[in-house]
């Protein structure tokens, strides 16, 4: 009896050791990232990088030549370099804000600084905490100025066109625009001028928007007609011609139902505007470029990047064309991008990722076409560990499909222990197909992940996002759980380890997951979640709700949203809202939020809290005072993710089953 147990342990002891010389460090899947964004200097000498350090993302500058670090940029504590421009080749303008956390994707653009690539002669040239602002050009050729919008109070937030001085801040005005008091945008062609313009009227609600779309022949300025099948169609423009001929724009506008974006051009010289291409499934992503800087088509993603040529483009660049193909054969299975190429054409950098991909930049000369890598976003994670994510459709209760990405453990298909992972927003955001960390940490540790783009969800058109309205707690719930009841269906969940788990919007569904559907999931994590609707509805301090002190726009913004995409019966969104229905769960629960957090505030999570105390419901709960919405520091991650891996393995993965087989041995 006691040889027995002593083989028994020794086995156990040999599988920890082995298992432990395999296992990937929780570190390793969060740590910050090495290397964020690339850009080539205009000359094609230096690289501008960003790069995540402590609780700040800083800009480097890095020598081609010898590929030395000649100097960085940092801003102090939550400071981020949120964008930046090569203005010339010697001169660096950077826009910096204050980011509390990593779920925070607005950011908070203050101030502007420029710096020549040395680091010398830095100085702030912009405050923007009093105005709006968007880079139209850089102008590299202009060694003094960029040409940028300015959203000034004093305009009443009507964008106009300056230039600014980029070593002393000084602004002037570029006259030549529309005049519109509803004007929200100006595009810049490649030569720096302003060509287009966009304005737009809201009305009541968010579906009730009036748009105009003005470009420019010659001195002239005219409206564009589009003929719209939609009563409020989207019209994005997407970029220029190398040679400023046609303009290309995402829109909608002639389809009546079920809506994609598709890419349309126009032609200055014969004013035609038209539909050259359409994906079947999703919007179009963006443009596709050549090392040149001309459009040569366009990608839009359901899976694996899809790159559709446009003929016409092939046929004037064939060269360009057959560069881009090879690189994206170079990729298997990957999205490639050229993200930045040098005013010559010469030097580009290409970005490369995929599911088991973090990131991956390289420098491509286009003479010799030989590819160097440069650097990996997060070089310490070893890529031949991570696994697949497959793109899966879904066909929810009411016929509606459903696109989500599934993630299963290595070796491992059916009945496993699954994590319903619900994505954040609930409005415009989307899950797409590529590297996430979560997943692969999850997968690693044998769980399944399951990430369900509901009604509400972006990137499938207006129609779909605008289902999503109002149904907090309704259709977009049902969503989750039809996405859940099918993985069981197919074979790949477990039917009893099921968990539900999601950040933001995400912690609201995750705790609403368990309130409708308390015997479908054992446990829920709600992470940095919205969890009484009412309260949210009415204003509780976040920071779009403290837009209605800012003035008549701010309060029409707020309530528009609020009673467009929310709704206003407060019965209903009681209804709908974790806090008012806490006795229906029967889940265990893991609450996690950070303590500064000001788009979701912490007290959503105190009166959840306070909730399941009154009624006695057991939970388990983080707070990291220092963060805010979602955690930046990566200590702290580590520190939530380790505890959600132990939380799961106690109630779905292998201390479950343990204990289950305990209890019938038991009986």
């Amino acid at each position: 009896m006691h040889t027995r147990l002593l083989t028994l342990a020794a086995v156990a002891l040999c599988f920890a050791v082995n298992a432990a010389a395999e296992s990937i460090p929780t570190r390793a899947f969060f740590d910050k990232a090495q290397v964020r964004s690339m850009e080539l200097s205009p000359d094609g000498s230096h690289i501008a990088l960003t790069y995540e350090e402590g609780s700040e993302v800083r800009l480097a500058v890095m020598n081609i030549e010898d590929r030395e670090i000649e100097t960085f940029f940092e801003f102090g504590e939550n400071q981020h370099v949120l964008n930046y421009w090569w203005a010339s080749e010697e001169r660096i303008v950077m826009a910096v804000g204050e980011v509390t956390g990593n779920l925070d994707n607005r950011g908070r653009p203050s101030y502007w600084y420029a710096a020549d690539r040395d680091g010398s002669y830095r100085t702030q040239i912009y405050d923007a905490q009093g105005s709006g602002y968007q880079v139209l050009d850089p102008l590299p050729e202009d060694d003094r100025h960029m040409l940028i919008a300015r959203y000034h109070w004093a305009d009443e937030g009507v964008p106009k066109g300056n230039l600014i001085d980029i070593y002393d801040g000084e602004l002037d005005f570029v006259g030549d625009q529309p005049v519109d008091d509803d004007m929200v945008g100006l595009i810049a062609d490649n030569n720096g001028e302003i060509r287009a313009a966009a304005a737009l009227k809201m009305g009541e609600t968010l579906a009730d928007r009036e748009l105009r779309i003005y470009v420019k022949h010659g001195e002239d300025w005219r409206t564009l007609d589009v003929e719209s099948e939609r009563a409020s169609p989207e019209i994005n423009f997407l970029g220029f011609s190398k040679d400023n001929s046609k303009a290309y724009l995402s829109s909608n506008h002639d389809m009546a139902e079920n809506d994609r974006n598709g890419v349309f051009r126009y032609d200055f010289d014969t004013e035609r505007l038209e539909l050259i291409h359409r994906d079947p499934d999703v919007d179009v992503g963006g443009l596709l470029y050549g090392t040149s800087g001309e459009v040569l088509g366009a990608h839009s993603s359901l899976g694996p990047m899809r790159y559709t040529l446009f003929d016409e483009s092939v046929e004037k660049h064939r060269e360009e064309a057959g560069t881009l193909q090879s690189l994206i054969v170079t990729f298997p299975d990957s999205d490639v991008r050229v993200v930045s190429t040098s005013r010559d054409g010469k030097l580009a950098i290409v970005y490369v990722s995929s599911d088991r991909n973090p990131g991956d930049y390289y420098l491509f000369d286009t003479e010799s076409k030989q590819l160097e890598f440069l650097n990996a976003a997060l070089p310490e994670l070893p890529k031949e560990q991570l696994v697949e994510m497959k793109p899966v459709r879904i066909e929810a209760r009411d016929g509606l499909e459903l696109h989500a990405f599934l993630t299963l453990p290595e070796d491992k298909q059916e009945d496993v222990p699954l994590v319903l992972n619900v994505h954040g927003g609930p409005f415009g955001p989307y899950d797409a197909w590529g590297f996430n960390r979560e997943a692969q940490f999850l997968a690693h540790h044998g769980y399944a992940t399951l990430q369900v783009n509901f009604r509400g969800s972006g990137g499938r058109g207006a129609d779909f996002e605008r289902a999503g309205w109002k149904e907090w707690g309704g259709k977009m719930q049902n969503d989750v759980t039809d996405a859940t009841r099918w993985a069981i269906e197919q074979g790949i969940a477990d039917e009893d380890r099921i968990c539900i788990y999601g950040g933001s919007y995400g912690g609201y569904a995750a705790l609403m997951g368990v309130v409708k559907e308390p015997d479908l999931y054992e446990c829920a994590i709600g992470y940095v979640g919205v969890y009484d609707l009412p309260w949210f509805r009415s204003g509780d301090g976040n920071d779009f709700s403290s837009q209605r002190s800012s003035g008549r726009d701010g309060r029409e913004a707020f309530e528009r949203f609020m009673s467009t995409a929310v709704g206003d019966d407060m019965e209903q969104l009681r209804r709908n809202s974790p806090v008012h229905n806490v006795d229906k769960i029967k889940a265990d629960l893991l609450l996690v939020h950070g303590g500064s957090d000001v788009r979701v505030v912490i007290g959503h999570m105190e009166r959840l809290r306070t909730a399941l105390d009154e009624i006695g419901k057991d939970y388990e709960w983080m707070v990291k005072e220092e963060e805010g919405h979602g955690f930046y520091d990566v200590d702290n991650r580590v520190d939530f993710y380790s505890k959600m891996l132990e939380f799961l393995d106690r109630n779905i993965g292998p201390e479950a089953e343990t204990s289950e087989a305990m209890a019938e041995a038991a009986e």
